[in-house]
């Protein structure tokens, strides 16, 4: 917000705009797809007037953040997504709080979105579209191989498996496993306490 770029853009409809309709113009393809993620203003009205302004500009989608700028951990405006998704006539995505399957099915039927984008939901759990509801081993699994194969960064590779194993250890296995520092440290407690 500070920089001037980011959600604060929701303030900027014309340079939205003005962004959107350089970078259409710039890609000779009429079938690149060209989006934006928003969040929504307070006032409804001036989020709708920026979605259409983006969509004439030629975005071909629009995920929208069912949150104000200023609002963090409170409870997503559904309502909100499904009032400008009923003034569009480009598809729109739906996001925020989506943790579960049930969850983007439900938000899904809530907003009548064109589609569900869901962020922390699948960081917890990357199999979550294949129907589970806590990350299987095999998933773990994979994500090890993945990291090692392609070089993951130490941090990158033990964030995203606190967050896989989050729902699946107790609050003392987290205490350990979460102030592990070295992949060797993080390959060995796998290995010990879960046979990965």
């Amino acid at each position: 917000m500070a920089e001037g770029y980011g959600a604060c853009l929701i303030n900027k409809p014309e340079l939205v705009k003005d962004m959107v309709r350089h970078v259409r113009n710039q890609i000779d393809n009429p079938k690149f797809s060209v989006s934006i993620k928003i969040r929504i203003h307070e006032d409804l009205k001036r989020t709708v007037d920026l979605c259409q302004k983006a969509e004439a500009a030629g975005v071909s989608w629009i995920t929208v953040h069912g949150r104000s700028t200023e609002e963090r951990h409170q409870p997503v405006h559904y309502d909100a997504i499904k009032t400008i998704k009923q003034g569009m006539s480009i598809p729109i995505v739906a996001n925020g709080d989506i943790k579960t399957l049930k969850d983007a099915e439900n938000v899904h039927h809530l907003t009548e979105a064109d589609g569900i984008m869901v962020a922390r939901g699948l960081l917890a759990n990357p199999a979550m579209f294949a129907g589970y509801e806590e990350t299987p081993f095999k998933c773990i699994q994979d994500w090890v191989d993945i990291a090692l194969e392609h070089g993951t960064p130490f941090t990158c590779f033990h964030h995203h498996l606190m967050y896989m194993m989050e729902r699946i250890t107790s609050k003392q296995e987290k205490k350990v496993f979460n102030v592990l520092s070295s992949t060797s440290a993080v390959l060995d407690y796998l290995n010990h306490h879960y046979g990965v």
